[in-house]
């Protein structure tokens, strides 16, 4: 059990286990407006017996953060990078409505294509939502199909909940977290119609958006038809939008088709966005794939070429600069060249024994300064090129840095310390 403090409250966490299992999901959940109570899908209890010699595996925590917006507790569900424990770098964050169904699939989606090098790591944040209609559609209303209606007495709260998702959850992740101003927001079914309501009523506060088979046509498509609206003439700060369906009949398609008219009758230049479609998927299984495909469409071009033959980096330094600057600019943040492709090209420079590799490992210690690896690489470089008073500085910064972090490489580095210092004694003897 551990605890966070933010804004004077103690927030309780738990670590999660593995995901939980394949529930299904209907396009508006019949669910009553029970008051909202933590999730234990994904919590092992605590008497519960493990198989012989087994180990707990944490999938990330859970925490009961409190709303003043919404006058209720809520559970949210945290996964961090495995980088994260060993590092000083920040991460974008995916947030995730329906964390109770979602999480689990979605954090090891993100966590598979960042191993790749496909995307960035990131941290994932998902919300429960107990009451879907409540917090995910932002009218009033009942669900009609065919001559069928069900009833949402409590429906319509999605304003709301996305305060309380900007001023509190937002506030709470980034002021807990290691992070960079790049947002996601995800959501299926009900949560896709309020991701996509979230685009239209708060613009400036995600930079992508991805809504799987968003049910649009809640209250006779008042969301789409406001959403069309928007499209034609708003300013549209958003950057990427993903959204799709599957194989869910003629409405959801045509709710489909109006969304993606929309968006070609206006040219956004720096709007980027795709309609995916998976025919051969139903409502409630499309979510593994379409999560998958839209971080892989956000992100694209997040891995720096390489050449096929060998896989080392292509180009120069100045080339890795400019691309990462031109994805910057495309995902709408500043963005830094990763730590770990800078360094990775700047051994192929010290293998190669040329000169750009001191340059190359000195861009990582202005950008990551309070990270130790940045320095021992650059001691490494210096060494190399015989310039040892300039080597050994730069190891000493570098456990400096550790021990500071608890970087598990202390020794390592020490060690380097250790060797260059003995190695200048016996020089100036």
């Amino acid at each position: 059990m551990g605890k966070l403090k933010l804004f004077g409250c103690v927030l309780a966490a738990t670590f999660l286990l593995a995901p939980n299992p394949l529930i299904p999901l209907w396009p508006t959940p019949i669910r009553g407006s029970a008051p909202a109570r933590p999730s234990t899908a994904l919590l092992q209890k605590a008497d519960e017996k493990k198989g012989p010699g087994g180990t707990t595996i944490p999938a990330g925590e859970a925490f009961t953060l409190h709303s003043n917006i919404l006058g209720e507790d809520r559970r949210v569900y945290v996964a961090l990078p495995s980088s994260y424990s060993r590092g000083v770098q920040a991460y974008p964050v995916l947030y995730l409505t329906d964390a109770q169904w979602n999480f689990g699939h979605t954090r090891t989606t993100a966590e598979f294509l960042a191993r790749n090098v496909i995307i960035p790591e990131m941290i994932v944040v998902g919300v429960t939502d107990p009451d879907r209609t409540h917090d995910l559609y932002a009218t009033r209303a009942d669900f009609k199909q065919g001559s069928r209606t069900i009833p949402f007495p409590t429906s319509g709260n999605a304003d709301q909940f996305l305060e309380f998702i900007e001023k509190e959850l937002v506030s709470w992740t980034e002021a807990n977290y290691r992070t960079i101003p790049l947002r996601i927001l995800a959501g299926h079914s009900a949560g896709g119609n309020f991701a996509l309501h979230a685009m239209r009523t708060k613009p400036g506060l995600f930079q992508a958006i991805i809504a799987t088979s968003p049910w649009l046509a809640w209250d006779d498509r008042k969301e789409l038809n406001a959403l069309v609206s928007f499209l034609a003439s708003a300013k549209v700060p958003l950057r990427t939008l993903f959204f799709s369906y599957a194989d869910e009949g003629a409405e959801m398609k045509a709710d489909i088709d109006t969304l993606s008219g929309a968006l070609r009758s206006r040219y956004i230049p720096t709007l980027r966005w795709k309609s995916a479609a998976y025919p051969t998927e139903t409502h409630d299984s499309t979510g593994i794939k379409s999560y998958y495909d839209a971080l892989r469409m956000i992100f694209d071009g997040w891995d720096y070429p390489r050449d096929p033959q060998t896989n080392m980096l292509r180009g120069s330094l100045n080339d890795l600069k400019a691309h990462y600057h031109k994805l910057g600019e495309q995902l709408g943040v500043d963005l830094l060249p990763p730590e770990q492709i800078v360094n990775e090209l700047g051994y192929q420079y010290l293998r190669a024994n040329t000169v750009e590799a001191i340059p190359t490992f000195r861009l990582n210690t202005e950008n990551y300064p309070r990270s130790a690896n940045v320095w021992d690489s650059l001691g490494e470089a210096f060494e190399k090129a015989g310039k040892l008073d300039e080597s050994l500085a730069n190891y000493q910064k570098a456990v400096v840095r550790a021990e500071a972090n608890s970087d598990p490489n202390l020794e390592n580095f020490r060690k380097n310390v250790i060797r260059l210092s003995e190695l200048l004694k016996s020089k100036a003897k």
